[in-house]
C-alpha cells in the first residue's frame, strides 16, 4: 500500500508537464507552454521557426514543491514557457519595441 503513493504522486507530477502545441498572437508572435524545461521551449522554437531564427521576447521558467518539508512524500512540478517572434524568410530578425512600465500611482 506504501509503495502505492508515492507512484501516484509521480504520476501527478509528470502530466502536469506536458507540452502544448504554440499559440499564435495577433501581433505574429507565438506563445510555447513547453513542459519542464527551457529546452523543450528551444526546441519548439527552433522548429517553429525552421531554423531561421528568433528573438525571444519574454519568458518564465518555475519551479513549485508540493508536500511536507520534512517528509519523502515531497515532489515537484515545472513549468516553461516563452514568447518569441521568428525571424523572415531572409533571417532578418524583428525589432522588438519594449512597452514603457505603467507609472506607479501614489496611495
Amino acid at each position: 500500500m506504501l509503495r502505492l503513493i508515492p507512484t501516484s504522486l509521480l504520476l501527478v507530477a509528470c502530466a502536469s508537464t506536458t507540452i502544448l502545441p504554440p499559440v499564435k498572437k495577433p501581433d505574429g508572435s507565438w506563445h510555447l507552454k513547453c513542459g519542464a524545461t527551457l529546452d523543450n521551449c528551444v526546441k519548439q522554437a527552433e522548429d517553429l521557426c525552421k531554423g531561421r531564427g528568433y528573438t525571444v521576447l519574454s519568458g518564465m521558467s518555475k519551479r513549485t514543491l508540493y508536500g511536507a518539508e520534512l517528509g519523502h512524500s515531497q515532489y515537484e512540478v515545472r513549468e516553461a514557457e516563452l514568447d518569441i517572434a521568428c525571424a523572415d524568410r531572409r533571417g532578418d530578425l524583428p525589432s522588438v519595441q519594449s512597452a514603457a512600465p505603467a507609472p506607479i500611482s501614489p496611495p
